[in-house]
Formats: structure tokens, sequence, C-alpha cells
């Protein structure tokens, strides 16, 4: 099991492998439109920490990323957590051109 991302959508969270970076970043669905929450990052040491140190993050904003294509899927267990609330969307230009819900279908 590797890194994730987060991805907001309609104030629900989910987790993601599909996005550009897998480093627990966070993304946001807004208006159809994909969003990243950048920033600067320094390495701060701390040998109490599973890696001797962590990204602290600074300048914390987000952008629109325009220059993405491609297919996000992204999940979350359900209220009775023996249920998976699953979606792909399909993005041009950092917009939405086809979205679906993932029932369960079979894949080839």
């Amino acid at each position: 099991m590797g890194m994730f991302d987060y991805i907001k959508y309609r104030g629900d969270e989910y987790q993601t492998k599909d996005t550009p970076r897998q480093l627990m970043d966070n993304y946001e669905i807004r208006d159809d439109v994909l969003w990243y929450e950048s920033y600067d990052g320094d390495w701060m040491a701390d040998d109490d920490t599973l890696f001797g140190g962590y990204l602290e993050k600074k300048n914390v904003r987000w952008e629109p990323l325009m220059y993405f294509d491609g297919l996000i899927r992204f999940y979350r267990s359900g209220a009775n957590r023996d249920t998976w609330i699953e979606y792909k969307a399909l993005f041009m230009n950092g917009k939405i051109i086809k979205f679906t819900e993932v029932t369960d279908e079979k894949e080839e």
C-alpha cells in the first residue's frame, strides 16, 4: 500500500492515487474544476518522527490545475463502513468533461 492524496468533493473527503503526486496533498473539485493546495515547504528535523523529520508547509494557497488532463478515481467508506463510495472524473484542462459514480462494475 502506497501513499495517496486527499480530494474534497461536495463537502466530503475522499482518497485517491490518481493525482499528479501522492504525498498526502490536498485537492478539491469546485464547480467542476480541479484545485490543488500548493505550498512551499521546509524540512524540519525531528528525531521523534518516523522519517527523522517532517515537511512544514508555508505560504499555503489554492491554485486551479488548468494543465491537468486525466482520469481521477476517488473513494471513501460509507456511513456503515460496509459500503464503498467511489467516483470517476475525467478532466481536460483541469475541468471535468465526464463524471461517473462507480457501482459494482466488473473491470477487465
